[in-house]
């Protein structure tokens, strides 16, 4: 049977909603943004099957059935690929090609130029490897890896190649070995592998001392080349500067803004660890999976698009953004977030020194932004600040102006009058002027509002925690506070638990509290504005997370129960006052040994003991 063209294809899994295909087998419930129902692959009582419409996929827990819509049609109607997306696209009014006319013929022609393309680009990634790893010509290449730190499996993994420079004998290497192998320089020229000169017409390399990444299909097949030059050759013969990267034209294989760099080996590992990052450039995303961070992945050359913002989203829900913090890293991701915000990503951002890179960067510095990425708004809130947003009136109407096109851009209602919350609390501005911003009036240049109209957020923000260190949340009562804000519904088997006992943190006793009272009195749950109208405004940074979306609970995800979560946090809780009361008695006890007071030395030495005893795990019995 005659292929089906391949952007035929693609333009029907894009205009396919694959949950209202599911839907007309299954029986479909939402689960947070996906769909979950009766696996109709085997015979199960509890529903194990979800759906996914913004990566267009679904996956079945019992039985391991996963794809996307045409794999889903095969396997339920028992038909192949072609007869799927047949099904499909007469489904959504995409018309298939016409036996009787060139439409066919030419479907087949594409393919088979597709097919040379894929042989000149393998048989280059093939020379650019051998050249780095096995000849004299790839010395140049191979010291630049080492003083990058890239090692020799990293570079294996991604394929790293070397294309030599004129001066160590590359000005052809690529086309005689083309030739050498009977391929087309003539596709290898529409490729951007190779260039002829107008003078004499004869073809030479177009990447010329320069490491070369190829840039890899989720299979496996390469599809362009980003390649970086060297410092030693970073200046062209007239004395200009050479572009840093070179990438590959847009090509019968290549789409740029539709390709991820790193993809091939990020996309399993995001879904894995539910999140991608996002970095500047190739060698950051080598240097970033070598550090075992292989949920990373970069665009290539240009800002990041829509149609990458679509594939991240395939695989994970939260990005994070992780840039140089210099003002064009910081550019570079205020570009980024619209288009992330608006799909309904979790958009975070770890922002490395300015002048860093993710190679730079020590392991802990790195190891600790990315632990705790900043939400991306109140990322933008903070560089307001300090850039001095809280210095004049003038200043905070600039800053707003600013921040309300990225609130707009938030997708859900929720979670856009929670960061609108937020911001107006760091800002010191009333709550009330944002939202009615957010929802078309620009922010208006008026005078501070006088006490009576000030908002909850009547803190000087001049003397908050963005000014001065503040003692870090308890993580066991964090969760346990963060739960209860997320679900109020837990409040009254937290108080039956003895929550207030658990929470003694003078920041979060207040919020679980409040929380509490209005469970019981059937009041709506208390928004974040309210909660943290409770607390010092000093204290209040240090409270953000607890109510940022979808990130409430860090220790709860919508797989778990919720009241078997709430039990895991309050025996953390346990834990935590235990570890403090060890920490205390230790203390004591250091200080009664040296004043000499052998006999309350016991005393607090016993309690010790029996601290450590409830501290440790219970003993197994030994077999006999």
């Amino acid at each position: 049977m005659a292929a089906i063209p391949e952007q035929i294809i693609e333009r029907i899994r894009e205009q396919t909603d694959i949950a209202d295909v599911v839907g007309g087998h299954v029986g479909l419930k939402r689960s947070g943004k996906q769909f979950k129902g009766l696996c109709p692959f085997h015979d199960e009582k509890s529903p194990s099957f979800y759906v996914d419409p913004v990566r267009r996929s679904f996956k079945c827990f019992g039985c391991g059935a996963w794809g996307d819509v045409f794999d889903f049609i095969q396997k339920v109607e028992g038909i192949g690929f072609l007869a799927a997306v047949r099904t499909l696209g007469a489904r959504v009014g995409v018309a298939m090609p016409d036996q009787s006319t060139g439409d066919v013929r030419r479907a087949e022609q594409r393919e088979r130029d597709r097919e040379d393309a894929y042989q000149v680009n393998a048989c280059a990634a093939e020379l650019f490897r051998r050249v780095l790893t096995t000849e004299p010509t790839g010395e140049a290449g191979r010291a630049y890896e080492r003083e990058r730190g890239i090692d020799a499996a990293t570079s294996e993994s991604f394929r790293v190649g070397y294309a030599p420079a004129p001066e160590e004998g590359g000005w052809d290497t690529l086309v005689r070995e083309l030739q050498s192998k009977q391929l087309s320089l003539d596709v290898a020229e529409q490729l951007g592998l190779v260039a002829r000169s107008q003078r004499s017409g004869s073809y030479y390399d177009r990447f010329r001392g320069r490491l070369m990444f190829p840039i890899l299909a989720p299979g496996g097949r390469v599809l362009g080349f980003s390649g970086r030059v060297l410092p030693a050759f970073a200046e062209t013969d007239d004395g200009q500067k050479a572009p840093k990267y070179i990438n590959s034209p847009e090509s019968l294989l290549y789409k740029k803004s539709k390709t991820l760099f790193g993809l091939h080996a990020a996309g399993s590992n995001m879904r894995e660890r539910e999140r991608g990052i996002l970095v500047e450039g190739q060698i950051d995303v080598v240097a970033m999976h070598q550090r075992g961070y292989v949920e990373t992945v970069a665009a290539l050359g240009t800002a990041l698009t829509k149609q990458q913002c679509e594939l991240l989203a395939r695989f994970t829900d939260t990005i994070v953004l992780c840039f140089d913090g210099d003002r064009a890293g910081a550019k570079a991701a205020y570009a980024a977030l619209p288009l992330l915000l608006e799909i309904g990503m979790d958009v975070r951002i770890a922002a490395l020194e300015p002048g860093e890179d993710p190679d730079s960067t020590s392991a802990e510095t790195l190891a600790n932004l990315l632990s705790r990425p900043r939400p991306a708004i109140l990322w933008f809130v903070d560089r307001m600040i300090a850039k001095g947003a809280l210095r004049s009136v003038e200043a905070k109407e600039k800053a707003l102006d600013a921040l309300l096109p990225l609130l707009r851009h938030v997708r859900r209602p929720s979670a856009r009058e929670t960061y609108a919350d937020l911001a107006a609390d760091m800002l010191n501005v009333p709550v009330a002027k944002i939202r009615a911003s957010i929802e078309g009036g620009r922010v208006s240049s008026h005078p501070p509002p006088g006490p009576e109209q000030r908002s909850h957020f009547s803190g000087d923000m001049q003397h908050s925690a963005a000014m001065r260190p503040v003692k870090p949340l308890p993580s066991g009562q964090a969760s346990v506070t963060a739960l209860l804000v997320d679900r109020p519904e837990l409040a009254r088997v937290a108080e039956r638990e003895g929550v207030l006992n658990h929470v003694t943190d003078d920041r979060l006793g207040p919020i679980v509290r409040r929380t509490i009272e209005a469970a019981k009195n059937g009041e709506p749950r208390p928004s974040a504005g309210e909660l943290l109208e409770l607390i010092d405004p000093s204290q209040r940074q240090a409270l953000h997370s607890l109510f940022t979306p979808d990130r409430r609970s860090p220790s709860f995800s919508d797989e778990e129960d919720p009241k078997a979560a709430l039990q895991a946090a309050l025996v953390l809780c346990e834990r935590e006052v235990l570890f403090s009361e060890r920490h205390r008695l230790e203390q004591q006890i250091s200080q009664t040994m040296a004043r000499g007071d052998q006999d309350r030395a016991r005393e607090l030495l016993a309690e010790l003991y029996e601290i450590k005893g409830k501290l440790e795990p219970p003993s197994r019995s030994r077999p006999n």
